[in-house]
């Protein structure tokens, strides 16, 4: 009798560990759920790349593209808005391109968030799904004059038209590097590049700008700039040449304001319209 309880016992016993293991084994095998690592917003503010902690998926089943349905991504505090977001993602990557699309000028204190959208959202190789509560953070950028830039007609320095340029695209780099592209009627094109270092000025939405031009020649301008919320953002710009010299022309400075190259003497006819490109 004895015998026949302990075998009992065992055998109780050896069923709980069953149903024990049996409980656990899909949970282990699912492995850990993933996680977001990082999200590092672009220089220029137009994306953002999130890291995630292993390949992840659309669905449980490893299969699926992460797309806006995946994610939440939500900008807080500062002065831009987002106006909308893309999600770009390759199914069995680790990483994901988040496109911004931007309104009004960041300031640099805001703060965008990337989320999955749901506990049902993403999920790692073997089906195990992110937390809801997963997020990571980074702040947009300050961005200044980086970007992209066009002016002609009305908006063109009264002083390029006569010297016969018919419209300019400029891009301002994050690197601090530019291009600038200028066109007659005819479609003829100069192309400049070189560098540039941008500060706040004493004077409140102004900036100081000092452009090294590389090619076609070496120079260096000096002036300032403005940026207005409209939309799309539009921008003043006045720049004067002061290395070479030239004979009587002097920099417009932020204190004086929008037409004080030279002391005033060409009022507005330095200051120059950009329209920000979207």
């Amino acid at each position: 009798m004895k015998n026949t309880s302990l075998k009992m016992i065992a055998l109780l016993l050896s069923a709980a560990m069953l149903t024990f293991s049996s409980c656990n084994k899909d949970d282990d095998d699912k492995g850990a759920a993933p996680t977001i690592m990082s999200v590092t917003v672009a220089d220029d503010n137009t994306t953002a790349d999130v890291t995630f902690s292993a390949i992840v998926f659309k669905t449980d089943a490893a299969a699926g593209n992460l797309d806006k349905a995946s994610l939440t991504v939500t900008l807080t505090g500062g002065s831009a808005t987002l106006a909308d977001y893309t999600v770009t993602h390759t199914a069995g990557s680790n990483e994901a391109v988040i496109g911004l699309t931007l309104e009004g000028i960041a300031d640099g204190t805001e703060v965008l968030t990337v989320k999955p959208a749901s506990a049902t959202a993403v999920y790692s190789e073997k089906g195990a799904a992110m937390v809801a509560t997963e997020a990571k953070t980074d702040n947009l950028n300050e961005l200044g004059i980086v970007g992209k830039w066009n002016s002609a007609g009305a908006n063109l320095a009264l002083l390029l038209s006569y010297a016969g340029i018919d419209s300019i695209y400029a891009e301002f780099k994050g690197d601090n590097t530019y291009l600038v592209e200028s066109f007659t009627a005819d479609g003829a094109k100069t192309t400049l590049t070189g560098t540039y270092t941008q500060s706040h000025s004493s004077v409140t939405g102004i900036w100081d700008i000092t452009v090294n031009q590389a090619s076609p020649t070496a120079l260096t301008s000096v002036g300032i700039f403005q940026m207005y919320a409209t939309d799309p953002i539009t921008m003043k710009y006045e720049v004067a040449q002061t290395d070479p010299v030239i004979v009587g022309v002097t920099p417009p400075t932020a204190v004086a304001g929008f037409g004080s190259t030279s002391g005033g003497a060409y009022g507005v006819l330095n200051v120059q319209t950009y329209v920000k490109m979207q």
